[in-house]
């Protein structure tokens, strides 16, 4: 077939480029019989195979073919969409194509790096990039719109991070919303007595840069405060803030301290990791901001003593919880990370006096090393003369723990031995570690000084128990070197414990429709070309709530993620994307209200005519797959589109059992992209199709689906997201048809995704494959009655009946 005739499909002219990422995707998929193959499919002219797509040439190539063909739509099959799809939309912009008459085929995390079989993987490929070719026919241009952007912007942390952000962004003459849970701004910096390598003072370095946020006018800072809601859009975003009462205000408070002189209720301090005791009524710290005394109301006996002798009236023991309503343009997550629980290390007696955490290390070091006194044990009053560290304390380990390296341990740790020996030359420390880990400007330097000026003794090897001794502590480990188990005893015990996520990571990343990675830290973008943008638009991530991090890499990330946000909301306009739903003919509409119903952005309105609020619309296409009518389509997802790729991707006879997947763009698909780049095997019987939400998959998708070749649908989607609520309960609804049909509920299945579990996935869908497998495939009468279905109007799920 000449390339003139092939061209004649309804004028198209279809480019595909198949990339082989070095061995990549070639290592596992003949890309020249996959570029072979679609050369067949009416309306491609050109299909070639390349080394490397995204690079310079290989855009190049894109380019030129596109003039030299006069190339109407371009199928990239590559990597995944989330790692180049804007990559090549800009391709197409500078050849003067329409950017979204581009489709983007996963060759590789959903193909190449998940399948070991080289024919499996490349008939797999075929098929993926056939339904793609017949997407990209359906394709249409779309303009971007352009929507005003608020200048204010919301940092939720007010750590180190949170504060660096904070400050750049009101330098620069940004309106910035600084929302803390503390009574004071600082986050874990203000519990260090000192800096690694270079062991400065940790105060002094943080305490000028917290007061000037509480004094910047740029700033508005929210303590005790919490967010319970988001709404809105990137660029527009409407988030509720619960400030609880401080009891006290700071505007007002003097810091005389005679409130807490009278208080009468004493509990254990916080902040300082429980050693010592505070009031009810209490300053956080001495550096804190705001500088005023605060009430901790769940300890205060309501006696009013602290008010009967504050000269100033400062204090409203009445004092109710507010809620602080905000419209941002974008939002930059900087709460921190918690420590982990060492009670949970069973091998280690925790219960001892003397074993302590690092963090109280920190306190004891500024409140009884800095004040001049001689550390003693906590047991009899004996003076401390023999201190052991044991690090990776739940770090490292998969029995009780976590996984991964706490990354500053080994730093933190030689801090403290170096300080402690400065200090009290007499004492003799021990540092038990796995692996000595170091990399950092001066870190490696600091290390060789602790060993060779200060005499600080490391014992390679993985401590077994930590239990009383005869005279104190017995560290039981392993001493690699020697090949032998040593015990020794210590005076001082300190765990050096692992980094976790801070408390309310979970919930905020849940409030913000931002996925969190396998470990429970916020998933980035990209963790080499966009280290601080999380996944979706306008929000982003510094310090140590993207995993473990030091002082000086969450004050990069914060002085980056102000960046980003300053070029997020640069001119004040930012460009709509148009993937919305859109109304194709109103005059159908039956006011059965089911768009209302399902629509999780309220974007919808059914009047005299329904009307879309195009700004509010989130694309998930929850309206157009429940219409009974077909009033909506959704641009870049509509009807014809998804039969084409469908049709395009289940084209041929097998006696295979086939699967097609329906996955979620914002987390499910993401899931699926992490199996493939971690390397987890699953069956080549599934096709994964990308869609803007489970809830644009309804039942005419489904069934359409079944028609045309498959014996098995997934659907996956966010647990307990609005997408998956719509999902189960359309499946719910639709069994007894499937029944009916002779098709039978068992062939459909959702499985509900969150990104920290993604490595589920593949053992779900081995689990889904073998039952379709024992069903096997579906007769061409059943599959006949399915498509007949699938053209049948039915009533909606939700709304009006």
């Amino acid at each position: 077939m000449d390339e003139e005739s092939k061209g004649g499909h309804r004028g198209e002219r279809v480019g595909v480029f198949v990339c082989r990422c070095g061995t990549n995707i070639a290592g596992t998929v003949d890309c020249e019989a996959v570029a072979d193959e679609v050369l067949n499919v009416p309306g491609v002219v050109v299909s070639k195979d390349n080394l490397y797509t995204c690079s310079e040439p290989g855009q190049n190539e894109i380019v030129e073919a596109i003039k030299e063909h006069g190339l109407t739509k371009v199928v990239i099959a590559s990597c995944s969409p989330k790692m180049h799809e804007r990559t090549f939309r800009k391709t197409l912009e500078n050849a003067g194509l329409n950017p979204y008459l581009l489709e983007m085929v996963n060759l590789r995390e959903h193909c190449s790096w998940v399948h070991k079989d080289k024919v499996a993987a490349t008939r797999k490929a075929k098929d993926l990039v056939r339904g793609g070719v017949r997407r990209a026919l359906a394709l249409e241009p779309l303009h971007p719109g352009t929507v005003t952007l608020s200048r204010e912007v919301l940092v939720v942390g007010g750590g180190i991070a949170g504060i660096s952000a904070s400050l750049q962004l009101a330098n620069t003459g940004y309106r910035v919303h600084l929302v803390e849970r503390e009574a004071s701004i600082g986050g874990r910096m203000a519990q260090l007595s000192k800096t690694f390598p270079t062991l400065d003072c940790a105060p002094c370095i943080l305490s000028p840069r917290m007061v000037e946020v509480g004094a910047h006018p740029n700033i508005d800072l929210l303590t005790r405060s919490e967010v319970v809601s988001v709404g809105g859009t990137p660029g527009n975003y409407e988030v509720a803030v619960r400030v609880a009462p401080r009891g006290v205000d700071p505007k007002k408070c003097t810091g005389c301290t005679k409130c807490e002189e009278v208080c009468p209720a004493k509990v254990p301090d916080e902040f300082e990791e429980g050693l010592y005791e505070r009031k009810a009524i209490h300053k956080p710290f001495p550096q804190a901001v705001p500088a005023s005394h605060v009430i901790d109301f769940e300890s205060c006996k309501d006696c009013g003593a602290c008010q009967k002798v504050c000269s100033a009236k400062a204090i409203d023991t009445e004092e109710k919880e507010r809620q602080v309503d905000l419209k941002v343009g974008a939002v930059i997550m900087a709460t921190g990370f918690d420590m982990f629980d060492v009670d949970s290390l069973h091998e280690y007696e925790t219960s001892l006096p003397d074993v302590i955490t690092a963090t109280q290390m920190e306190r004891m070091m500024i409140n009884e090393a800095g004040a001049g006194m001689i550390p003693k044990r906590r047991v009899d009053g004996a003076r401390v003369k023999k201190v052991a560290f044991v690090l990776c304390a739940g770090s490292r380990t998969r029995k009780i723990g976590v996984p991964y390296c706490s990354k500053i341990c080994c730093n933190y740790a030689t801090k403290q031995a170096v300080i402690l020996r400065k200090t009290f030359p007499y004492m003799q420390v021990y540092v038990y570690y796995i692996d000595m880990r170091t990399a950092g400007r001066g870190f490696e330097e600091l290390y060789a000084r602790a060993q060779e000026e200060f005499g600080v003794r490391y014992i390679h090897g993985k401590v077994a128990s930590v239990q009383a001794g005869t005279k104190g502590i017995l560290v039981r480990a392993e001493d690699v070197p020697l090949g032998e188990v040593v015990e020794k005893e210590f005076d001082l015990v300190v765990l050096c414990t692992a980094m976790l996520p801070s408390r309310g990571t979970a919930e905020l990343a849940k409030l913000l429709k931002v996925p969190l990675g396998e470990d429970g830290f916020v998933s980035e973008k990209h963790p080499k070309l966009d280290p601080v943008s999380t996944h979706r638009t306008g929000v982003f991530a510094a310090g140590a709530i993207i995993g473990p991090k030091d002082v000086r890499d969450s004050v990069v990330d914060g002085r980056s993620t102000a960046s980003h946000v300053m070029e997020f909301l640069g001119t004040g306009k930012m460009l709509l994307d148009p993937v919305k739903a859109q109304i194709v003919d109103a005059s159908k509409c039956t006011k059965c209200m089911a768009c209302e119903a399902v629509c999780p952005a309220k974007a919808i309105s059914v009047g005299e005519m329904p009307e879309i609020d195009q700004i509010a619309c989130i694309g998930c296409g929850a309206c157009v797959s429940e219409c009974p009518t077909k009033v909506f389509e959704l641009a870049h997802y509509t009807d014809k589109q998804l039969r084409q790729q469908i049709e395009g991707v289940l084209e041929g006879e097998t006696d295979e059992t086939r699967i097609i997947g329906f996955f979620g763009d914002v987390l499910a698909y993401v899931a699926a992209d992490s199996a493939g780049t971690a390397r987890m095997e699953y069956p080549a019987s599934i096709r994964v199709i990308r869609v803007p939400s489970t809830a644009r998959t309804g039942r005419g998708e489904i069934l359409t689906a079944f028609g045309m070749g498959a014996d098995g649908i997934a659907l996956s989607d966010e647990e307990d997201g609005e997408a998956a609520h719509l999902t189960e309960k359309r499946l719910e609804a639709l069994g007894p048809e499937l029944d009916a049909l002779g098709i039978g509920r068992d062939r459909v299945v959702f499985i509900p995704m969150l990104l920290p579990i993604y490595k589920v996935l593949p053992k779900m869908i081995e689990t889904f494959d073998k039952t379709i497998a024992s069903l096997g495939t579906l007769s061409s009468e059943v599959r006949a009655r399915a498509l007949v279905a699938a053209e049948t109007p039915s009533d909606p799920v939700f709304g009006r009946k």
